[in-house]
């Protein structure tokens, strides 16, 4: 046979002298893929070994390939992440990202874009990450938001792949993030706490407390999604603002007191827990509900506790799942999806009551 036959980047053909075969077989090798960086040729008695070698040293190749050019280099991080960021702006303003994730990933990009910023996005590599997560420890940041700051570099990358700039995206181990350890208010001292709370802020604590909202839930509720009459709240999206996935869109039933308490409200304009104008919705109440906790006096073995409007909701979560409530239900009330892991893993906790409420005594006799 005197045609050649490609394998991979390699060539296999005859060696030709006076022009005729002579028997003999070439491997062209070439430089890429070389450790002098040219091009090499090999000899072989035969096609069926040079064939065998061919395809050794491609599996070789691909094995220890290192990173691949993009095929449009020249884009830094800091255009491509520009650019990522354009795109996200026009999802929320189609009302497939929340606003408020779009602010987050803005802060993110921030501290990418000081350590990445004039780099290729092509010759981005696993080390560059690494030492990436190294610097942000240095400077005191916290592993969970060095990982999320890593998972927005991943979103940018992703883009970019899909826009064509891009073959492949390094990756790198994440730092092993401590969950940190969550205190869980008992319905009783959730009620001191909302007493503590300023007059104006009480129904608005009451309520997330109540039905586990989330504190971004209760403060865009408007009054067109409250049904006094049949007993219950809808979330649902609204012009500038959206929940956070489309399970969140729910309804959720109250008890009469809420009923009760939401009809004695003002309606003077569309938010139900309207902020210093009746047009606008309450801003962030964190310093309140900081010093409300604090006089409440809320503390675990003598020491005063960290909680926010969020712990309320998973305050909520754990209360039911306590009282026996179904998963579905509860993944229901809360807005999660049907299985999620979140649920169980992050919203539901065990508190030391009901570790308290498990302990066992056997009846054993009394020994002397």
């Amino acid at each position: 046979m005197s045609t050649s036959h490609k394998v991979g980047a390699l060539r296999v053909r005859p060696k030709i002298r006076d022009q005729k075969p002579t028997g003999k077989y070439i491997v062209d090798i070439p430089a890429s893929l070389t450790q002098t960086g040219k091009r090499t040729r090999k000899l072989f008695d035969n096609r069926r070994t040079a064939l065998t070698v061919a395809q050794e040293l491609n599996r070789r190749s691909k094995s220890f390939a290192g990173p691949q050019t993009s095929p449009k280099a020249g884009l830094l991080f800091r255009a491509a992440a520009k650019d990522w960021y354009e795109h996200e702006k026009l999802r929320v303003a189609t009302l497939k990202k929340r606003r408020a994730s779009l602010t987050t990933d803005e802060f993110r990009l921030r501290s990418l874009i000081r350590f990445l910023g004039d780099r290729d996005i092509a010759h981005i590599t696993e080390q560059d990450l690494i030492a990436f997560q190294r610097s942000r420890l240095g400077h005191g940041r916290r592993p969970a938001t060095i990982n999320s700051d890593l998972a927005t570099f991943g979103s940018v990358m992703r883009w970019a792949i899909k826009q064509g700039h891009l073959d492949k995206a390094p990756a790198t181990e994440q730092i092993p993030a401590r969950r940190p350890r969550l205190v869980v208010p008992t319905p009783e001292e959730a009620a001191r706490i909302i007493d503590a709370l300023p007059k104006r802020l009480q129904p608005l604590g009451r309520f997330i407390a109540e039905t586990g909202c989330r504190p971004g839930e209760a403060k865009h509720l408007e009054w067109d999604c409250v049904d006094e009459v049949n007993g219950w709240v809808e979330i649902r999206a609204r012009e500038g603002w959206t929940p956070k996935t489309q399970e969140s869109e729910r309804r959720i039933p109250l008890n009469d007191a809420m009923i009760a308490l939401l009809r004695e409200l003002p309606k003077d304009g569309p938010y139900v827990f309207p902020g210093m104008t009746p047009d606008t919705p309450i801003g962030s109440f964190r310093k309140a509900f900081n010093t409300a906790v604090a006089k409440a006096g809320i503390t675990r073995n003598g020491k005063p506790v960290h909680l926010t409007p969020k712990s309320f909701r998973k305050a909520h979560a754990t209360w039911q799942a306590l009282r026996g409530v179904n998963e579905r239900v509860l993944q229901g009330l809360l807005g999660h999806a049907p299985g999620s892991r979140v649920t169980k893993q992050v919203y539901v906790q065990v508190t030391e009551e009901a570790k308290r409420a498990a302990v066992i005594t056997l009846p054993l006799r009394d020994q002397i």
